[in-house]
């Protein structure tokens, strides 16, 4: 086996499973299935390790969904978080054991790429995902270094996705735009900062502005599940709005898409399957996509090991509309609330104790988000309630 992230030779064998994209999804459900014996090849477009630009926070049921240590790339272990509005009325929330942890996407990527490889998976790095035809047993996948052939597609090439983008049409997903910064900070204020992670509710119009503590740099950016324009001015006000952020040593600004909607609930078609975000199955609230991505996988691999490799199998969307779906839609739901109204959904809901509680479980996963919107509803105002609830995971949101 070749070394991951080097790039090897093509043969006409038909490998079971090809998945395209070496994020988290695709490399841990490239794990998954070479567990169950399975011959998996992964491509990815870029050679790795690679830059990805993504907030690195990594919540609690994340990390316990993996199931292993992440010490080598574990920057910052959060213990806790702090709940403001706009930098005022302060609520901080310590949680035990730790609700988070930060990484660099590189690192953190390159991690799960290993182990996929470590475990037998053939990785194709610098292949890029052009076309693919399905035949009765298989599919014919070109490439931008040849032809591959396989059982199952399964596509985990993030927002972009170019397997969904060709075979189910560009308007399947919708997204919205996020802006970050990575921010160098003047001497002692990553320490001053301490291991916390921030959420501000009105970082930005009708979203939150966040702060990740790295080993050497934060993580800064803002986020509305509604959208918007103007993201980078926004987050100029969000950070000098903070005195830890202020007079940064260096500073690099990026955005980036979020995809919060499958439009048409679509995410197997024949030999094909879409995960993670090329799936469109981040979350409303935070805009958190690392987990669904994890778990989309994991819910994939269980409907292998179900169903096999067929191709009339309809396991897979059915799972994820039992296990994965339900949760989006009560996301979808508070964003909705929350965002709408964030100085009195704060003055309601995030200074009351149990609520904010409940908050600070969301971001570890000790609280799921359909027991969250119901404690949400039942604190805010009944006529600011909506009379209609979110038809898919983001309808009405984005």
């Amino acid at each position: 086996m070749a070394r991951c992230g080097v790039a090897m030779s093509f043969d006409d064998t038909v490998a079971d499973v090809l998945v395209v994209g070496a994020g988290p999804a695709g490399s841990h459900l490239a794990y998954l299935l070479a567990g169950q014996g399975l011959q998996v090849t992964l491509i990815d477009k870029q050679a790795f390790p690679r830059a990805k630009v993504c907030g690195g926070g990594l919540s609690r049921k994340a990390m316990d969904l993996l199931g292993f240590d992440l010490g080598p790339v574990m920057h910052r272990a959060i213990g806790g978080a702090i709940l403001n509005y706009r930098n005022r009325d302060a609520i901080l929330k310590e949680v035990q054991p730790m609700a988070a942890c930060t990484v660099v996407r590189s690192e953190f990527d390159q991690l799960l790429l290993d182990r996929a490889c470590a475990r037998g998976v053939r990785f194709l790095a610098e292949t890029g995902f052009v076309d693919a035809t399905e035949t009765a047993d298989a599919v014919s996948v070109a490439t931008s270094r040849g032809v591959l052939r396989c059982r199952l597609l399964l596509a985990a090439d993030g927002a972009a996705s170019a397997v969904r983008n060709k075979l189910f049409g560009k308007d399947l997903v919708a997204y919205v735009p996020a802006m970050e910064a990575m921010l160098w900070p003047a001497p002692g204020m990553l320490e001053r900062f301490g291991d916390r992670a921030l959420f501000d509710f009105d970082g930005m119009p009708r979203g939150y502005g966040w702060i990740f503590p790295k080993r050497d740099h934060f993580n800064v950016g803002v986020y509305s599940p509604f959208g918007g324009t103007a993201l980078r001015q926004h987050l100029e006000r969000f950070i000098a709005a903070y005195a830890s952020l202020r007079q940064p040593l260096r500073l690099e600004c990026q955005g980036y898409v979020i995809p919060l909607q499958n439009r048409r609930q679509l995410y197997q078609r024949g030999r094909v399957w879409l995960l993670g975000d090329a799936a469109g199955l981040a979350e409303a609230l935070f805009g958190e996509g690392i987990y669904f991505a994890l778990k989309s996988a994991t819910i994939a691999a269980k409907a292998i090991a179900a169903d096999g490799l067929r191709a009339e199998s309809a396991l897979y969307s059915r799972l994820l509309r039992r296990e994965l779906l339900p949760e989006l839609r009560a996301a979808a739901w508070m964003a909705r609330l929350i965002y709408r109204f964030p100085k009195l959904a704060f003055s309601h809901l995030v200074l009351n104790q149990q609520v904010n509680h409940d908050f600070a479980g969301l971001i570890s996963g000790q609280v799921g988000y359909r027991d969250c919107l119901l404690k949400t509803a039942l604190g805010f105002p009944r006529w600011l309630l909506p009379s209609k609830a979110p038809d898919s995971a983001a309808d009405n949101v984005c």
